[in-house]
């Protein structure tokens, strides 16, 4: 068996309410969707195969905070920055997620701590090098000095929709996404949302 770490990156950006314009709203008694990254019954096999390695995080962090109280990962001075009008929190076996309405409701953006993925983002490198993504991006960059990929089963970016998974612990990560209309730019959205969250994690520290 072919043991894996997890690692990934995205680049830190300014939070900008305005970059947010991309995500579906959900109405107060909707289900909130789970993370679209939830790979824990995606597990490849490694028996007698060589896989992919996320890029090892540099400094690990304490989120456990913010997997008991997702929605606390972004403080009330990121909220007002992003315009945030309500938020809901869905958690699951699999995840612990938070769901946050910007503005009029045209946007939405969201954060799941993918707690049943024992590899990390190692995971989501072994996958691709499964075809798992091939129908959508896997596209590694990193945010604020933390590995970090672009990266969906299906491509909807020229939808308004966007997600990315950021490393924090090499068997821990986090996905951020945001969901708008078409024509915004929903990958830079969801660079800001997974930086101002690592700034709310790191300043707890």
């Amino acid at each position: 068996m072919v043991s894996m770490r997890k690692r990934w990156f995205v680049v830190g950006a300014t939070l900008l309410s305005a970059s947010l314009a991309g995500c579906d709203s959900h109405e107060t008694g909707q289900a909130l969707p789970t993370s679209r990254l939830d790979t824990s019954s995606s597990q490849p096999s490694t028996t007698g195969r060589q896989f992919s390695e996320a890029p090892p995080v540099p400094e690990p962090l304490d989120a456990s905070k913010y997997i008991q109280d997702p929605c606390s990962s972004l403080t009330e001075a990121q909220q007002q920055k992003f315009e945030v009008t309500s938020s809901r929190e869905n958690n699951n076996e699999t995840a612990t997620n938070c769901r946050w309405n910007i503005r009029d409701g045209s946007t939405s953006a969201g954060v799941s701590y993918m707690t049943s993925v024992e590899n990390g983002l190692s995971n989501i490198y072994a996958l691709n090098d499964t075809g798992h993504w091939d129908k959508g991006y896997f596209e590694p960059t990193e945010v604020d000095g933390y590995p970090a990929v672009y990266v969906e089963i299906a491509d909807n970016r020229d939808q308004g929709d966007c997600g990315m998974a950021i490393g924090i612990r090499d068997d821990l990560f986090f996905d951020a996404n945001v969901r708008t209309r078409a024509g915004n730019d929903a990958c830079k959205a969801a660079e800001n949302i997974a930086f101002a969250v690592l700034q709310t994690i790191k300043d707890d520290a």
